[in-house]
C-alpha cells in the first residue's frame, strides 16, 4: 500500500482523518534545502520531494487499519466543474489544494477548518472556449508563498499565512492561444517553473521561470524550435503552430542545477505520414522538443540535454507526465521516467538512455512497437514514427543530445 502522510484524501468530496495538529506560527520556511529533505510530517512539492517517490514513510497508517478510516472532516471547494485534480500539500501540519478555476485553500489539518481561501478573477468568456478547462492540478510552495498558475495565463504568489496576493504575473497571451496553465508549478533556489498546457493548440509550449520574490520572469523556453537545431525539424515552417509544452510539473536535481521537465505532444495532433513522416504531412521532421524530456539549467533556462522519447508524435503519446524518479543503482545515479507510450524509459543524470522496458502487455498482437528492436509484437518491423524509438543495445541513442560544453 502506498501511503502519503497521515492525510487519507479522497478525491470529489475531500475527506480526509488527520493526525497533525496546524501550527498556527507557520515558524519553519519551506525552501530548497527542506523539500530535498521530504520530513516525512509535510509533503511540499507535487512529486512529494525532488526524488519524486510519491511515497511518505509514516506508518500510522498500514494495511492492517486501512479499513477502519472514517471521515473526521469534509472540505468542498465549489464549483468542481471536471472534478477535483489537485494533489494538496502539506507543511507544519496545514493543508494547501487547489480546486477549480485556480480557487485556492489553506485548511487546518487536524481540524478542517478554512484558515485562508482564494479565488483569482478570471475571464469566464475565455475559459469557456477552452478545452482543457477549468480544472487546476495543484501548486507549490516556497518562500513563505503558496503559487498557482491560471487558466487565463497567469502565475499567482499568495501568503501562506493570509492568502493576500503577494504578486500576479501575466506570462500567457491566453486570448490569442487559448492556453493557459493547469499544471502544478516547481519551487527550486528562489525560482518558480511552470509550463503551458494546450499541445493540441498553435503555439510554441513555453516552460518559464519566475523569481519568487518579485513574480518578474527569469526566462522563458520554447519546446518547440527552442533552439536553431530544434528549428530544422519542423518542415515548412510548421514550428510556428508546433503546439507542445510541459502541462505537468518537473523535478529539480540540485547536483546539476538542472530543471528535468517532460514535453507535451506536437500540433497538429495525429499527423499520421508513415514512413514519410520526415519529408511529408503537416508537420514533416521530428518536431523537437515535443515528447521529450529535457534538463535546463536552472538559473539561465539554457537546455543541457535532451530525449526525444518519440520522434514526430502522431499518437499523442507525449512526454509530459511529470514523474522523474531519481534512483541509485549500483553505483550509477538514475532518472526514471514513464511514456504515455506504456514504455518506461531510464536515464541518467544528463538524460542519456540506460534502459527501456515496457510498462503493460497490449490484448490485441502489434498494437505496441519495442523501442528496442523496431518491431511490433507480432515481429514485423514497425513502419510508423514508434519504430523511430531508438536502440538502447546498440550505444548512445541518436535521439537524445548532450548540449553542455566537453
Amino acid at each position: 500500500m502506498m501511503k502519503r502522510s497521515s492525510y487519507v484524501v479522497v478525491f470529489g468530496t475531500f475527506a480526509i482523518g488527520a493526525t497533525l495538529a496546524a501550527s498556527s506560527t507557520f515558524a519553519q520556511s519551506v525552501d530548497t534545502a527542506r523539500i530535498e529533505a521530504a520530513g516525512q510530517n509535510d509533503w511540499l512539492t507535487y512529486h512529494g520531494s525532488y526524488k519524486s517517490y510519491h511515497y511518505s514513510s509514516l506508518a500510522q497508517i498500514n494495511n492492517n487499519n486501512v479499513g477502519n478510516l472514517a471521515v473526521a472532516w469534509m472540505h468542498i471547494p465549489g464549483r468542481s466543474t471536471r472534478g477535483l485534480q489537485s494533489t494538496p500539500l502539506v507543511a507544519d501540519g496545514v493543508l494547501y489544494y487547489t480546486g477549480s478555476y485556480s480557487r485556492t485553500f489553506a485548511l487546518n489539518g487536524a481540524s478542517g477548518e478554512v484558515i485562508w481561501s482564494y479565488f483569482p478573477e478570471l475571464d469566464e468568456a475565455l475559459i469557456a472556449r477552452q478545452t482543457h478547462s477549468p480544472y487546476n492540478r495543484g501548486l507549490a510552495l516556497g518562500e513563505g508563498k503558496a503559487y498557482v498558475g491560471t487558466m487565463d495565463g497567469r502565475l499567482i504568489a499568495l501568503d501562506m499565512k493570509t492568502g493576500k496576493v503577494v504578486w500576479d504575473t501575466k506570462l500567457l497571451d491566453s486570448q490569442k492561444l487559448t492556453v493557459g496553465f493547469t499544471g502544478a508549478p516547481l519551487y527550486a533556489k528562489g525560482t518558480v517553473i511552470i509550463g503551458a498546457q494546450g499541445g493540441e493548440w498553435p503555439g510554441r509550449g513555453p516552460i518559464f521561470a519566475v523569481d519568487a520574490a518579485t513574480g518578474k520572469k527569469k526566462w522563458e523556453f520554447l519546446t518547440v524550435a527552442g533552439t536553431d537545431e530544434a528549428m530544422k525539424t519542423w518542415g515548412n515552417d510548421s514550428w510556428r503552430t508546433g503546439g507542445g509544452g510541459g502541462w505537468m510539473p518537473g523535478t529539480y536535481d540540485s547536483e546539476t542545477n538542472s530543471i528535468l521537465w517532460g514535453t507535451a505532444n506536437p500540433a497538429p495532433l495525429y499527423d499520421w505520414s508513415g514512413a514519410n513522416y520526415k519529408t511529408q504531412g503537416a508537420r514533416p521532421g521530428d518536431n523537437l522538443y515535443t515528447t521529450s524530456v529535457i534538463a535546463l539549467d536552472l538559473d539561465t533556462g539554457k537546455l543541457k540535454s535532451y530525449y526525444q522519447e518519440l520522434p514526430h508524435d502522431a499518437w499523442d503519446f507525449d512526454s509530459a507526465v511529470g514523474e522523474f524518479v531519481m534512483l541509485e543503482r549500483d553505483g550509477q545515479k538514475l532518472v526514471v521516467h514513464p511514456n504515455k507510450s506504456g514504455f518506461v524509459f531510464v536515464y541518467d543524470r544528463n538524460l542519456g538512455l540506460k534502459n527501456v522496458w515496457r510498462l503493460v502487455e497490449q490484448d490485441r498482437p502489434g498494437m505496441v512497437h519495442d523501442p528496442r528492436h523496431h518491431k511490433d509484437d507480432s515481429g514485423r518491423r514497425a513502419t510508423g514514427p514508434a519504430q523511430y524509438w531508438r536502440r538502447v543495445q546498440d550505444g548512445a541513442p541518436s535521439g537524445r543530445r548532450d548540449l553542455r560544453p566537453s
